[in-house]
């Protein structure tokens, strides 16, 4: 039985966050990859999530940083419960919660940002790898 993913993050989004929470919903061109994107009334501090058949990222847009998790199976309870997960880092974000640290790399510093959900401490970084940028 086919997983409407749309349908999916709607449902969580709905279920995680507060109405005072704005969400913008858009699918990518090209690709079964739904997104949104969240933002606090104050307009303070912006978050998304996407969700995949198997991918599910939540990026803090304000840092730079984000956290990815994968399911490969067909289950629709298990990719619930994974972006469910990342739902709950992202609004813990948008509430003001989690800490900056700033590491010091091998070629250059990058910030990490710690955030505790449920016990468990989530680590959301820069991706290691960004495309340069003509200047």
């Amino acid at each position: 039985m086919a997983i409407d993913v749309e349908a999916l993050l709607r449902r969580v989004v709905a279920e995680v966050f507060d109405a005072d929470v704005d969400a913008t919903y858009s699918t990518e061109p090209n690709s079964l990859m739904h997104r949104v994107r969240l933002t606090t009334a104050d307009g303070q501090r912006h978050a998304g999530l996407r969700a995949s058949y198997e991918w599910f990222d939540a990026d803090i847009f304000d840092l730079g940083v984000s956290t990815f998790q994968v399911d490969y199976d067909d289950e629709e309870a298990g990719k619930e419960a994974a972006l469910r997960e990342l739902a709950l880092v992202v609004r813990a974000y948008l509430r003001g919660g989690g800490r900056v640290e700033h590491r010091r790399g091998l070629i250059r510093s990058h910030s990490v940002l710690k955030i505790d959900v449920d016990g468990h401490e989530w680590a959301l970084r820069a991706p290691l790898f960004r495309p340069r940028r003509p200047h």
